[in-house]
């Protein structure tokens, strides 16, 4: 899980080093310069940038003490905050990336947002925090309850029935949150690709520069290490070595 958590903050500060780049020191203003829709779609940018970092402190903090939290007591109340706000801090990064996403230009915004909607953390978020007396199946039809099991609401699991008692399902939190976590790696990395094209465009240079770093986020999301050799006079560019379960080692 942090594994997962770790490649989602790699691409989250690739693309704010990109965006930064691009507009630091700059005299034109920041949306033309990222050929931005509109002149306020910045604020946007900045906003939905801080949130996507804020909430993964918060998925940070879960997978190093579940929902027990790091107290040494046994207080239900905490276990209860630590999943309302774990959960919502997945759906406002969801959000936030979507935000990015749209104001990138990146296309089919809406192919993006109905595969989040699949996945299992943004279906948990919707029956226990924002829909547990009016969820929506499937067909729209008829509302369902849901509410946690309070005796099973600890560690990296919570249980959860169905109205009355009707259906019970023991979710893996921790596992919910890495297939979160792997796609939202998966829609930055479409967003840092379209970025790199769109701001770039006609400077061959930059593009290469952040298609290079492109590949590296590429490499990491793939599962390898990449440990990095500094630049010295015999050697003018930093020298990367990658390391795979496939590839031990592999000089680049």
């Amino acid at each position: 899980m942090k594994i997962a958590i770790d490649v989602l903050e790699e691409y989250s500060t690739a693309f704010r080093d990109l965006v930064n780049t691009r507009v630091w020191a700059k005299g034109e203003s920041p949306a033309r310069l990222l050929r931005l829709n509109n002149k306020n779609d910045w604020s946007f940018i900045c906003v939905a940038m801080d949130i996507v970092g804020d909430a993964s402190l918060a998925m940070y903090n879960f997978a190093e003490f579940s929902l027990d939290g790091p107290t040494k007591y046994e207080d239900t109340g905490e276990r209860y905050l630590r999943l309302y706000g774990l959960l919502s801090a997945v759906y406002i990064q969801q959000q936030a990336l979507l935000k990015l996403y749209s104001l990138m230009n990146c296309p089919s915004p809406t192919k993006q947002k109905n595969k989040f909607e699949l996945l299992k953390i943004r279906q948990l978020r919707h029956k226990l925090v924002s829909h547990s007396l009016d969820y929506l199946e499937s067909d729209g039809s008829i509302p369902f309850a849901y509410v946690p099991i309070r005796m099973n609401l600890k560690g990296f699991s919570c249980t959860i029935t169905k109205n009355r008692g009707d259906k019970s399902e023991t979710v893996k939190i921790d596992d919910a949150l890495s297939e979160h976590c792997k796609f939202a790696a998966s829609v930055l990395d479409n967003i840092y690709e379209k970025s790199v094209k769109t701001i770039f465009k006609g400077q061959h240079s930059r593009i290469d520069e952040f298609n290079e770093k492109l590949k590296e986020l590429r490499q990491i999301k793939s599962g390898n290490l990449i440990l990095r050799a500094p630049k010295n006079r015999y050697s003018p560019k930093v020298t990367r070595i990658v390391i795979s379960p496939a590839n031990p080692r592999e000089n680049e």
